[in-house]
Parts: structure tokens; C-alpha cells; sequence
């Protein structure tokens, strides 16, 4: 029984810290936003294994640079984005944005933090 209770344990450690797998990998480099119909901007995103991420938007010709973070908390894998003050149609790229997806050529990411759930596909530059 004790056995029983030591696995359980171990197995539910693990699942409420979560796992990030290979994103912190595969997050590296520029991925370009490219808007739907006429929500958000033309932006595109590169993230550095330093932490810092960086911010260009192609509609308005501004561009900023911040800090990013990723961990997991539960089944979610999440990068939060800090230090910049860049928006994409009134959207804050400051706050948690969960990794809906991702692989070697597109991401999806989406926050909570701004009302709603806003959702952005990128694919690989």
C-alpha cells in the first residue's frame, strides 16, 4: 500500500508542476504574427535563450524589447512576457500567454490577461 501512495504521489507531482518538453527550444527565433481580417498588426516576435525577447511591428514601424519567462503550471505551458510597453491593436504583449501550440515551423499563443481569450498564430521567419 505504501508503494501504491508513493507512485500516486509521484504521478500527481508531476502533473500539477507540469512539463515544458522542448518549448523553450522551439520558441527560439522569429515568428511573424500575420493578422486576421483586422484584428491586430503585422508583428513579428523573436524570442532569445537569454530571455529576452523582442518586438517589431509592421503596421505602425515601432518596435520594443522586453523579457520573457516560461514555465508550467498544470497541463498549461505558459511564457510570460514582462518589460515592454509595445501593443498590437490595443493589446499588451505584457502578461502570461499559454502555449496553445507549437513546433519547428508555427505557434499558436493565447492570453487571458486582456479580457477574453486572445489568440495569435504565428508561423517560423
Amino acid at each position: 500500500m505504501k508503494k501504491v501512495l508513493i507512485g500516486l504521489f509521484l504521478i500527481i507531482s508531476v502533473v500539477a508542476t507540469g512539463c515544458l518538453g522542448s518549448a523553450p527550444e522551439q520558441i527560439l527565433g522569429t515568428w511573424r504574427y500575420v493578422p486576421v481580417n483586422p484584428v491586430g498588426h503585422d508583428m513579428a516576435w523573436t524570442f532569445q535563450d537569454n530571455g529576452q525577447c523582442y518586438f517589431y511591428n509592421n503596421t505602425t514601424a515601432t518596435a520594443d524589447t522586453g523579457a520573457y519567462e516560461m514555465y508550467a503550471s498544470g497541463t498549461h505551458r505558459i511564457v510570460k512576457i514582462k518589460n515592454t510597453t509595445i501593443t498590437d491593436n490595443g493589446l499588451k504583449m505584457n502578461g502570461e500567454w499559454y502555449i496553445v501550440s507549437i513546433d519547428f515551423d508555427k505557434m499558436i499563443l493565447g492570453t487571458k490577461d486582456q479580457g477574453g481569450f486572445q489568440q495569435r498564430d504565428f508561423v517560423k521567419q
